[in-house]
């Protein structure tokens, strides 16, 4: 195999692409040995935490400064429990219990399990404030509505993550929650004043950098008062002049994934990448979708050929990648105990009205969602597991089914997002038309078009989330 020269090392110090599957393909090998940043891992890689960690073990073997990076949000943005839905809250559930210890300690027991398994940075928290409701991409990824909300969980996660030993990468900066668009299909612009933007979308970035977080990603949107002709992700503008100087930021810069539609996708990241580079990123996520070799190949040669005509210099390269070979020297573990966190609070985030207890250990059961946002992807959902381990006996129902609505079991409906579906919100009418006694569990982004009699707001659809609402729905059958 060819040796690279320096500069080809350089080039891929700047890389993180993803792969499918549980074991090394053979193409990446070859960057691996010659110095690749750092590797993203996705759902497909991480079937269980031990073969994860065997992965994480066998990538190393190449290169032990290797930068292991995850999507590992908390919540319904995971890759380490897509088959069972994870074991911490989202965001949205932790902004409204609004208890800032509890919001540190899942950070903490999150990056604890992180770090044990190999893993340096984490692409959490969400710094997005939702300002928009139906916002397409970001919803229970965010801890909420208001940037003084936000700022302060968001700097909880954040030392949570530090200090147990990972990296953590606020998103998506500038602030991605008041478009309309999904950047991973269209481009976002946002036309707002800079005064209002600071105060309503940059401050929870603002205050993260204060707490000295690791890394920063830069999303795909336009901020016409930042910059009116370039996506923040490509813009000298906002990650030289906005990010590093007027905010201080001297951590890691990070690209959302250069494959999205809001930059033209496949067909033109490795000019992305070249331009993310200039514009001062450190680190180029790529995606871990389909056969990634073309796309990482197609964008070393076009750096490469950059540097050859002058478009990109050496000393430029030298800068940007020296923060990702030295990434791993920087993280440190604080030297407080592992603790358990109890969740068990987390029902006092959740809005209840009506009657919402099991009457008898045996109902029938509904389970309805739209298709899930791309970064999300398909994760394990609803109440059946916490339900069989509660004890409940139920069947499972689809939504049209007769046989439900005419039963005299009484019925449980567990949705999530119908704000964004017009079908599944007219599927959920009928139901509480045809049966008004019915349970319904909003375990999505709130869908506050629909108030039905009997409603519990989950603010999340994840293991942990499923297991309090059964509690919540099978306390009166408990006490009996």
């Amino acid at each position: 195999m060819r040796r690279f020269d320096l500069e080809d090392q350089l080039i891929l110090s700047t890389f993180s692409p993803g792969f499918g599957g549980t074991s090394i393909p053979e193409w990446i090998k070859p960057w691996l040995d010659n110095g690749l940043g750092s590797i993203t891992l996705f759902g497909s890689n991480t079937p269980t935490l031990d073969s994860t960690h065997q992965l994480i073990q066998e990538l190393r073997s190449y290169n032990q400064d290797l930068v292991i990076a995850i999507d590992e949000e908390g919540g319904d943005v995971t890759r380490l429990f897509v088959r069972e839905g994870s074991r911490y809250p989202t965001p949205a559930l932790l902004g409204k219990c609004d208890d800032e210890e509890l919001t540190y300690s899942s950070y903490r027991s999150l990056g604890t399990l992180l770090r044990e398994l190999g893993v340096n940075l984490s692409y959490a928290p969400v710094a997005d404030v939702v300002a928009v409701h139906n916002n397409p991409i970001v919803g229970v990824r965010s801890f909420g509505t208001t940037a003084d909300l936000v700022s302060r969980h968001v700097v909880q996660a954040v030392a949570g993550l530090q200090d147990s030993g990972v990296g953590a990468c606020i998103k998506h900066f500038p602030g991605h929650g008041a478009v309309v668009e999904d950047s991973h299909h269209s481009l976002p612009r946002i036309k707002m004043s800079k005064a209002d933007y600071e105060a309503g979308h940059v401050s929870p970035f603002r205050n993260a950098i204060l707490r000295g977080v690791s890394a920063v990603m830069v999303g795909h949107l336009v901020v016409d008062e930042l910059d009116a002709t370039k996506p923040a992700s490509l813009s000298p503008k906002i990650q030289g002049e906005y990010l590093r100087g007027s905010l201080g930021f001297k951590g890691l810069i990070v690209t959302d994934a250069l494959d999205m539609g809001a930059l033209g996708g496949v067909p033109r990241i490795h000019e992305s990448a070249l331009q993310a580079l200039l514009a001062g990123s450190n680190l180029l996520c790529f995606s871990g979708l389909g056969d990634q070799s073309q796309i990482v190949q197609a964008s070393f040669v076009r750096i490469k050929d950059a540097l050859k005509t002058g478009e990109i210099t050496s000393d430029h390269l030298v800068g940007i990648a020296s923060p990702v070979r030295d990434f791993n020297s920087k993280i440190l573990v604080s030297a407080e105990e592992k603790r358990e966190v109890d969740f068990d609070n987390l029902a006092l985030g959740m809005h209840k009205s009506g009657s919402v207890s099991i009457k008898n250990p045996d109902i029938n059961l509904i389970e309805i969602g739209t298709k899930p946002t791309i970064a999300a992807g398909d994760v394990s959902w609803g109440i059946h597991r916490e339900l069989r381990a509660a004890g409940v006996k139920f069947e499972i129902h689809s939504s049209d089914s007769e046989g439900a609505l005419k039963s005299d079991k009484q019925l449980v409906v567990a949705f999530r997002d119908a704000y964004r579906d017009s079908q599944l919100l007219a599927t959920l009418q009928n139901l509480q038309k045809r049966k008004p006694d019915t349970i319904f569990i909003d375990m999505g982004w709130p869908t506050l078009e629909f108030n039905p009699k009997n409603l519990i707001r989950s603010y999340g659809s994840s293991a942990v989330v499923s297991r309090v609402v059964v509690s919540i729905m099978n306390s009166q059958l408990s006490n009996a």
